[in-house]
């Protein structure tokens, strides 16, 4: 039995030293958006005013869990482009890209005031839903 303990501990161990054991975190800005990099990128950086070419995937979050698809750009096999900064996106959009390099992927989760606030979308999406999304980057201008 004190075998089993010393290979977890050393499991723990490496799993805290190597940085795995973080990296299930998010970081949330002061809007309120949090935001997890799932693959990061070597390419350009976003900035404010770049011009940005992205697919993006979106879900209803449902109790903390991706609930009812809303949004998905590889279905078609077409990317969108916009304006980092805009007023063509939701705020969410324009402030989860920053930051992140061509070749990169993030994982946002989206308060109600970053999406669509108390608007329904149609019966997609409902009001002062929770939203998220995972946005691959594709090119950065």
């Amino acid at each position: 039995m004190r075998n089993i303990f010393r290979c977890l501990g050393a499991a723990v161990f490496l799993l805290v030293f190597t940085g795995i054991a973080h990296a299930g975190s998010f970081t949330t800005t002061p809007s309120g958006l949090q935001y997890k990099d799932l693959k990061v990128g070597n390419g350009p950086v976003v900035q404010p005013g770049s011009t940005v070419v992205v697919h993006l995937s979106g879900w209803v979050d449902e109790n903390g869990q991706r609930g009812r698809e809303i949004y998905r750009t590889r279905k078609e096999n077409e990317p969108v482009s916009f304006v980092v900064g805009t007023e063509r996106v939701i705020p969410a959009w324009n402030e989860g890209v920053v930051g992140m390099q061509a070749g990169g992927t993030r994982m946002l989760l989206v308060p109600p005031q970053l999406g669509f606030g108390e608007k329904a979308v149609e019966d997609v999406i409902p009001p002062n839903a929770h939203l998220r999304f995972v946005i691959e980057l594709l090119e950065v201008e």
